[in-house]
């Protein structure tokens, strides 16, 4: 008898563990730019659980393979913080070059890959010894995108100022190819079972399409929002949702996110959000998305089955890039 209490007691308490952890496990990250601070909120409730000062201007941010580390670009200390998602603290950092913007992950791991922007440079940084193994030069004038095809054969960087993708094998450390796209392209995704690559072109309010295969153009997708001026329309970012077959694209200072069929390349909506909408990710079941609104300082929370922003939640200065923990 004794022995089943024990046993009951046990089970209560590892159940009542797994409750916890799951109600408190799941984050949203958001790195604030111009208050040099990340926000995290619980992804549940959306109630701000703590913020943590990351010196100057963090920007973009990715979850290590095994969702034990947070890696946060900070562009004016020339590193990325590491911060711990068990404590959710700051244990470390990696050098990156100067003025890193954003970067991305290999698929096995293994390597880091990160755009400096001043210095028109892709630099490759070994992620078990935090160091660097090349720094690759001429990646176009202003690199910014920086995307691990699914595959994790090539890196495909967005050149702002040469109005380029850049394809680089990160693994023998050079460039392979350029495809010219729109004007001022900053952000890319890879859709459709990495068959496609998607940029966004901020100048010319469109996103081109790039079949991965032959290297070719596919199709460019020009936005309008009613009452909007054309030169407003400014795509930044990407959200994919394989479930729903559809990318979520931030149109900047038009205020909108952009729905579009993967399928199709139809824009099938446009959803009202904050002023100057920058980022964008995707929580769990592709239920809502989140943005972030650099020039009203908040993000927005978008009910996917209505296609309508809910709520809107103060955060710091300039918040930039959003990050779900799922």
């Amino acid at each position: 008898m004794i022995k089943n209490k024990n046993l009951l007691l046990l089970l209560l308490t590892f159940l009542l563990f797994m409750s916890l952890k799951s109600a408190y496990s799941n984050y949203i990250f958001v790195s604030n730019e111009n208050s040099d601070s990340i926000t995290i909120l619980d992804e549940k409730n959306k109630k701000i659980i703590k913020s943590i000062s990351t010196g100057g201007r963090p920007r973009d941010m990715k979850f290590s393979k095994d969702n034990t580390r947070l890696y946060i670009v900070v562009s004016e200390e020339n590193h990325i913080a590491i911060l711990n998602l068990n404590k959710l603290k700051i244990t470390g950092y990696i050098e990156t070059g100067d003025d890193p913007e954003i970067f991305d992950i290999s698929p096995n791991g293994k390597l880091l890959a990160v755009s400096n922007e001043d210095d028109n440079e892709l630099t490759i940084i070994d992620l078990s010894t935090k160091k660097i193994l090349k720094s690759i030069q001429n990646v176009g004038v202003e690199p910014e995108g920086v995307n691990f095809s699914p595959d994790g054969r090539y890196v495909f960087v967005t050149s702002e100022g040469t109005n380029s993708v850049i394809i680089i094998d990160p693994w023998k450390q050079e460039i392979i190819n350029e495809i010219l796209v729109g004007n001022r392209p900053r952000r890319g995704i890879f859709v459709n079972e990495g068959s496609e690559y998607w940029v966004s072109n901020e100048l010319n309010g469109s996103v081109t399409i790039i079949n991965t295969k032959n290297l070719e153009i596919i199709k460019t997708i020009s936005f309008s929002v009613k009452g909007i001026k054309s030169q407003d329309i400014t795509p930044v970012d990407f959200a994919y949702s394989k479930k729903l077959d559809k990318v979520f694209v931030t149109l900047g200072s038009a205020n909108h996110v952009a729905v579009v069929n993967t399928n199709s390349h139809d824009i099938e909506n446009n959803i009202l959000v904050g002023s100057r909408v920058w980022g964008a990710a995707l929580t769990k079941n592709d239920k809502e998305l989140i943005v972030t609104n650099g020039n009203s300082d908040d993000i927005s929370v978008i009910d996917l089955k209505k296609l309508v922003a809910i709520s809107s939640i103060p955060v710091g200065k300039t918040p930039h890039t959003v990050r779900v923990l799922k």
